[in-house]
């Protein structure tokens, strides 16, 4: 927790000497780097405590579809803290459940909402869908300023000056900074606490057409070499597409968007129907995500003044689909602890004292053996892949393993000691 005051945080390539204090009262001031989840969750709690809360998102504006994410566990508590089931329920993606399909996309196993071993959980929206709900919670309690980001931090005896890409400087009590895995503001105060450790394989995902056929199942395929597809239903006119392959390196270029499609071309050929319909939308495809399969490991999750929480501080990679919990859980506790606790040293510390171990039991559920394992690379693989597939999904394993709704919710109430914060 260390970092004591008059410490320079970062500076931008060339920078000299420590940058000039904005002329902003810092008290009861806090930035939050990032317009996600985990930042407008965390902005929420703390103007209800009574702070002054400046949200930065980096993106010109609000960011809409994406992904699906699943709130699990106790993330449905701080969900409903905040009021939001309705909202969430009502933008549900009304995906029914997963089926797993063949080469020929020929059906292998299906498994329908909340079933064990499915991916379509309870509570299910696209991140964008959730995003937009949690701005539209907090536009008027927080002040957003999108197309901003950090330039250089300053930390001084009693507030951090930031620099801003516009070239305005502020001062602030604290820095929370929520960003996300590849989070650039993390890089200026915890670089060498942090690690990124690839898991051996790349991810990319991206929207394709939606066609007639289309139904509200998520269709997923196993392909050789160990490349793994779903399509899960998005909007009306739009069909998301998250797929997964192995590869030994993690050095493909972030700025060369070409040698990235090759990439994907290259996981995607030979590989069934589903892959083949992907080639064809891929040319027309121009917002995508691509890179490595990556966790966040950092030893330390503040330093004075500054603190991270969401994926910045302990991303677990999306395989685990619980880092829209993590982020919900990790935002409440810190707004609390910043509340409850006299000064921001003990706040921090209590923070990361309750939700490190949450965060690291969830991190610890996947590794680079898993992830090889679930991404089956020959034929003889994908049939015993198949096999289990259809074992789990039969009525007997289901009705063996399915708890009841009772122990459902008492599991959401078990995985986290949420405190209450009043």
């Amino acid at each position: 927790m260390g970092g004591g005051p008059g410490n320079e945080f970062g500076r931008p390539s060339g920078g000299r000497g420590k940058i000039e204090s904005g002329s902003m009262d810092a008290q009861r001031k806090i930035l939050i780097c990032g317009g996600g989840i985990a930042g407008p969750t965390c902005g929420y709690w703390l103007h209800r405590y009574g702070y002054s809360v400046v949200i930065a998102e980096r993106a010109k504006s609000l960011r809409d579809g994406g992904q699906n994410v699943d709130i699990k566990g106790a993330g449905q508590l701080v969900m409903r803290k905040m009021g939001l089931a309705d909202a969430i329920l009502a933008n549900n993606t009304l995906e029914q459940g997963q089926k797993y399909l063949d080469k020929t996309g020929k059906v292998v196993a299906a498994f329908p909402r909340g079933a064990i071993g499915g991916l379509t959980a309870d509570f299910e929206v696209l991140r964008g869908d959730f995003a937009k709900i949690l701005f539209d919670l907090t536009r008027d309690a927080c002040e957003y300023r999108f197309g901003t980001y950090v330039t250089r931090l300053d930390e001084k005896d009693d507030c951090i000056a930031v620099a801003f890409n516009d070239g305005n400087v502020e001062n602030f009590e604290l820095v929370i900074c929520a960003e996300g895995l590849n989070s650039s503001t993390r890089g200026m105060v915890l670089a060498e606490e942090t690690q990124l450790l690839y898991l051996g394989a790349y991810m990319s995902f991206f929207n394709v057409p939606r066609l007639p056929e289309d139904d509200n199942w998520a269709h997923t395929v196993n392909g050789i070499g160990g490349t793994f597809i779903t399509l899960r239903p998005g909007t009306a006119t739009e069909t998301t597409v998250l797929m997964t392959f192995l590869r030994d390196g993690s050095d493909v270029a972030a700025d060369d968007p070409a040698a990235r499609k090759r990439l994907l071309l290259e996981a995607l050929k030979g590989r069934g129907t589903v892959a083949d319909r992907i080639i064809a939308a891929l040319g027309s495809v121009e917002d995508f995500y691509f890179g490595p399969m990556s966790q966040v490991h950092a030893s330390a999750w503040s330093k004075g003044r500054f603190v991270m929480v969401g994926d910045a501080a302990y991303c677990p990679t999306p395989f685990t689909g619980e880092g829209t919990a993590l982020g919900l859980v990790g935002a409440y506790v810190l707004a609390g602890e910043i509340k409850r606790n006299a000064s921001h040293v003990a706040a921090f510390r209590a923070y990361e004292t309750l939700v490190r171990p949450y965060a690291e039991a969830s991190r610890r559920r996947i590794n680079v053996r898993l992830i090889r394992l679930m991404h089956v690379k020959t034929w003889f693989g994908i049939a015993i892949a198949r096999a289990i597939q259809r074992l789990f999904a039969s009525r007997l394993v289901q009705r063996l393993l399915r708890p009841s709704e009772a122990k459902k919710e008492r599991r959401v109430g078990e995985d986290f000691d949420l405190p209450n914060y009043g």
